[in-house]
């Protein structure tokens, strides 16, 4: 009786055809289906980053450990940046992605989303911007605006989704390629007269708001030190009026504001000084906002908002 062997060589052949079938297919590019619901992607082939993907990348590199940072081309002219963590994400963990941020000029201005990412998810106000001073020019930086936004609504999306070990932020595709100037101090100031608490020594006029005849906002921006421009102010008020109240103090956490017409986190000190006078049963008031932006670029400058009535 004969026996027969296995021909182990047509076997292993046929493996490894196998194996390699299995890998191409792997590998091979996934495109959507015309008729499939859109998933806010455009099919692309793999190909090595560009360089203004590469430079979003390095923007956004974490200050803790990771797997990943990927940049996507997504649809309606917007970018993802997702970083995968080495590890699970907690509340600590992103605020020191935020700190970190900060630190190199970008800010991200809203809430953050703790679940799966979606282009579907809006929220009322929201911002990305990253700021960058301008070479030669003194106080002068440069903005560039990044938050992506719903086509249909036009509503801002969800800065920054935090699901287990990832951070979604998505952009805008121009974002750090187009900036507009913000002159800090401004060479030429508009016509106004200065509140009764006259204005902080080396600070310039940058805005003036006529709410109404008896009412008026005046905006200043100076370079200095934040406690000192509430030193002076208290002072003043206590000059004007009985009773000066303080709110908020150099050393709070920075919170979302807009300074310098730039949503960012910023502390912020009120003011208030009141006035009740017998005679005409009436009440004056002035009320001083300070501002000061944790922003890397804007951190030196303090804005100062007086409305008196």
């Amino acid at each position: 009786m004969l026996t027969t062997q296995p021909n182990r060589r047509a076997a292993g052949l046929a493996a490894l055809s196998l194996l390699g079938f299995m890998t191409l297919a792997v590998a091979a590019p996934v495109r959507a289906s015309s008729a499939g619901p859109d998933k806010g992607y455009l099919p692309v082939e793999a190909t090595a980053p560009s360089p203004a993907d590469a430079h979003l990348a390095e923007l956004f590199t974490p200050p803790f450990g990771y797997r990943e940072i990927k940049v996507t081309t997504g649809s309606n002219a917007r970018k993802l940046v997702t970083i995968t963590s080495d590890r699970i994400l907690n509340g600590r963990a992103v605020r020191k992605f935020n700190e970190n941020l900060r630190s190199k000029g970008i800010s991200v201005f809203g809430a953050a989303y703790y679940g799966d990412f979606s282009w579907g998810r809006t929220v009322v106000d929201a911002a990305i911007t990253a700021t960058r001073k301008v070479a030669g020019e003194a106080d002068t930086i440069e903005v560039s605006e990044g938050i992506a936004r719903d086509p249909q609504s036009g509503e801002p999306l969800m800065p920054l989704t935090v699901s287990v070990d990832e951070i979604s932020i998505p952009l805008r595709d121009d974002f750090g390629t187009s900036w507009r100037k913000v002159h800090l101090i401004p060479d030429r100031e508009p016509a106004v007269t200065d509140p009764k608490t006259g204005r902080y020594p080396g600070s310039r006029v940058r805005a003036v708001r006529e709410n109404d005849p008896d009412r008026k906002d005046v905006f200043y921006s100076v370079k200095g030190n934040l406690a000192d421009v509430e030193r002076y102010f208290e002072e003043r008020l206590k000059d004007l009026h009985r009773t000066v109240i303080v709110t908020g103090n150099e050393t709070d956490e920075p919170a979302p504001t807009e300074i310098f017409g730039i949503k960012t986190p910023a502390q912020m000190i009120v003011l208030s000084g009141y006035t009740f006078h017998a005679a005409t049963r009436k009440l004056s008031s002035t009320e001083v906002t300070l501002k000061r932006a944790s922003d890397a670029n804007l951190a030196p400058y303090v804005e100062v908002e007086v409305t008196e009535n």
